[in-house]
Formats: C-alpha cells, structure tokens, sequence
C-alpha cells in the first residue's frame, strides 16, 4: 500500500531533498519494481526519509527544557522509570513518545512474545554465534546504513570497538529475554535509552556539513531500522540455526518474529513500515537488499575491526566457541575459523561485499547440523528438560559476556556518542571521500 497525503513528513530535512528512489544508495530500483511490483517498493523508497518522527520530536523539545540538555534528560529518565505522568511539565512532544509505548498495541500478545523469547535462546550459544556471525557482521554491508557508524569511528578505532559490541549484545539480549519488554523490565529501559542515542545522532547529522542528504537521506530512516529488526536480528538468525541444524517450528519462527516485531515497535519503527509477519518480513528484506548499494571500504573498515576484535580479544568467564577450540587457536586461526563461519552462516555476496576470505573451515557448519540436529531433538525428548529453562540458563551463562564495569552505563550516553562524531566527523569525512581508514 503506498503512502497517502496523509504521510508523516520529516523534521529537520532540506526542502530540496530528492525522493528516497533517487538517493545515490539506492540502486536496482527499476528491477526491484519489477520483481516486487510499484506499490510496495515506492512505499519502502519512501522510508529512506523518514525516520522515528515521534522520537525525534521529542528529543527537540527535551534539548530545549531550560535552554540545555540536561533537565530534558532527567525529565526523560524520570519518564521512563516512573511514567510519563510523574513528570512535571513535561513538552506534549514527551508525552507523545511515552503514551505511544505505553498504548500496547492491540496485535501484541505477551504469551506469544514470551514464546518468541524461549525459541530464540534455548539452543544457547548457537544464538550468540548466530549473532555475531550472521547479524552484526553481515549488518555492516548496508552502505546507506552504515554511514553514522564510519563517522562516529565506534566499530573503527580500537579502544571503542568492545564496548559498542558489548552495548549492542547487552541490549539485543535484554531485549529479546522472556518478559523482556515489559513496561518496566530491562530490555524495554535499554531499548527506549537506545531509541534516545538513535535520536541524537540524527539530530548531530542533520546539522552536519558533512552530511551527504542526496546520497544517504536521512540518518537512522526507517528502512535502515526495518533492515536490523527484521533481516538481522529476526530473519538473519532464523536462517543461520536451521542452516546450524536447529529446526524450528512454524509456530517458534511466528513467536520470534512477534517479538521482534515489537522490540521494533519499541525502538521506533512506524507500523506502516514494520514487518507484520514472517512473509512480510522476507518480502521486505528482499527488496531491502535489492534497492542497497553494494558495501563500501567505510562498510569493509568496519568488519576488519570487528573481526580483530572477536580474535584477539577474550572476555573472562565466557567463550562463544567451546572453549577447547577457543583456548588453543590462536589469533590467526580464530580469524581463518571466523571466516568460514561467516562464509557459512552470512552468505557468500555479503561477504564478497566485505572482503570476508572464503575458506574449507565454511564446510564445518554444515558438517554439524545434522549432529546439532539429532542432540536438541534428544535432549528435548528427556522428561527433565524444559525450553524455558534452556532458555534462561543460556541467558545466565551470556551475562558474563555483556556485565557492566564498574562505573559504564548500560547504553552508550547520547551526549557521549554525538561528541564523538562531532571530533571525528572532519577525519572521518576525509576517510569516506578516500576509502582511507587507517
């Protein structure tokens, strides 16, 4: 269905910008019609302009409480822990983003939710790998999407790297744990603090000189937004278990794909543009990877960092590998290993795309699905076992891995992530015109 008049309108985008069809990260636009027909197309087109308006508006009025950003910032906290009603004065923009989380949405049901929660983690650290392999890594060949990323220098510069991998692992997982999204639980704090961080880098990035309006659009749109809720974190991992022998029923992928369909709600995402179901789903992340720009030297700086680091780095107490293979590899070998997990699990064009080598080691993954397969149908068979149990040991053994250190927050601080870009935009700027990141 296209956008009608009706249609929402940016805040902060110049009068003269061209339609999302026409943006230089948009390619194939023609055979994407074709393949998908009109309707659907131009309305996803559409989105490369648009954003979490709701969001975004709110975040205008809370940087202008007193004239500084910080009393908009404590109203916004007090929101979120205690409800929008215990706000004193607060701007109707606040009251607006709060009422639309606070109103569930009638096709939320909690039940299934808590399903989706379940089926997602109770094959342990397959999800993990799931995660790494074929969500976050492979999200890095969106061009258009990976824009704030390379300005920020977050996922390039090495001191930085852990910590927003550690954020983003943090969240996805408090997110997506049963009951996690409930009005007061942590997944739903995280998600609106995040929600946050989205808004202020759009705020940065619209003022930005550097900003490139013609070729990107609008930083952090909505279909960037429906590319890392649906086809990373949803489509992405469903894909990479079953191709890791994990079946899931069609009842558990319609549980995971509720849940994060909500998560997506949560961060923003309008409902016209919000995946509803698992065929709306990989319609739309076709066309999503049809109409994206191939990846850039920008997208591939950022998988080098973020295999560096998966390498040659440890976290205490937790080991995504087993931890025979992981004590014994060293940095190099985890590197070729890592490789052909990607190879595996993310497909050969996205890796292609972000100079993944290709290696024999892909071969593993589909050497063991049948073993993976027959031990979670066994152990699901023993009269002691229980997949909500599963689930949250899984969740209990992974908190090591996303503990806070003393004195970090949750979530990365909006202020602290839009002062990073403003440093490292100028040289970062420079970068993406030389395809130099180093």
């Amino acid at each position: 269905m296209a956008l009608g008049t009706d249609a929402p309108t940016a805040l902060d985008v110049p009068a003269d910008l061209v339609d999302g069809s026409k943006l230089g990260r948009v390619v194939n636009y023609e055979r994407a019609l074709a393949v998908f027909g009109r309707d659907p197309v131009e309305h996803l087109a559409r989105h490369y302009n648009l954003g979490d308006e709701i969001g975004y508006a709110a975040y205008l009025a809370l940087r202008n409480v007193d004239g500084a950003p910080g009393p908009g910032r404590k109203m916004f906290l007090q929101a979120l822990e205690h409800g929008i009603d215990s706000v004193d004065t607060a701007p109707p923009e606040l009251v607006a983003l709060f009422k639309s989380v606070d109103d569930v949405p009638d096709w939320v049901d909690w039940d299934q939710l808590r399903r989706g929660s379940v089926a997602y983690w109770r094959v342990g650290k397959l999800t993990v790998m799931a995660l790494a392999y074929a969500a976050i890594g492979a999200g890095f060949r969106t061009y258009g999407g990976s824009r704030e990323l390379v300005l920020s220098r977050r996922l390039i510069e090495r001191d930085q790297v852990g910590r927003r991998l550690i954020e983003t692992l943090r969240w996805a997982a408090n997110a997506s744990k049963p009951d996690g999204m409930r009005r007061h639980a942590d997944g739903f704090r995280m998600t609106m603090k995040v929600r946050m961080v989205h808004t202020a880098v759009r705020y940065h990035c619209s003022k930005s000189p550097h900003w490139n309006w013609d070729d990107w659009g609008i930083s952090v749109d909505n279909v960037s937004a429906v590319y890392t809720m649906g086809t990373l974190f949803t489509e992405a991992v469903i894909d990479a278990l079953a191709k890791g022998g994990i079946r899931l029923s069609d009842s558990e992928r319609d549980d995971i794909v509720a849940l994060w369909r909500y998560i997506g709600y949560v961060m923003g995402i309008p409902d016209d543009i919000n995946f509803t179901d698992w065929a709306d789903l990989k319609r739309k992340s076709g066309i999503i990877r049809m109409l994206e720009h191939p990846a850039d030297a920008g997208c591939r700086a950022l998988m080098r960092s973020l295999i560096d680091y998966m390498c040659e780095e440890k976290v205490e107490g937790y080991h995504v590998l087993p931890p025979f293979v992981d004590e014994r590899l060293t940095s190099a070998q985890k590197k070729t290993l890592t490789y052909g997990l990607m190879r595996a699990w993310a497909g050969d064009d996205i890796c292609e795309q972000l100079a993944v080598p290709d290696n024999r080691l892909r071969y593993l993954v589909p050497a063991a699905a049948p073993l993976i397969r027959a031990y979670d149908a066994a152990r699901r068979r023993l009269p002691s076992y229980d997949d909500e149990a599963a689930a949250r040991r899984s969740l209990a053994e992974f908190d090591a891995a996303i503990a806070l250190e003393d004195g970090a927050p949750e979530v990365a601080q909006a202020d602290d992530v839009v002062e990073m870009l403003a440093r490292n935009e100028p040289s970062s700027r420079r970068a993406l015109d030389t395809g130099t990141y180093r």
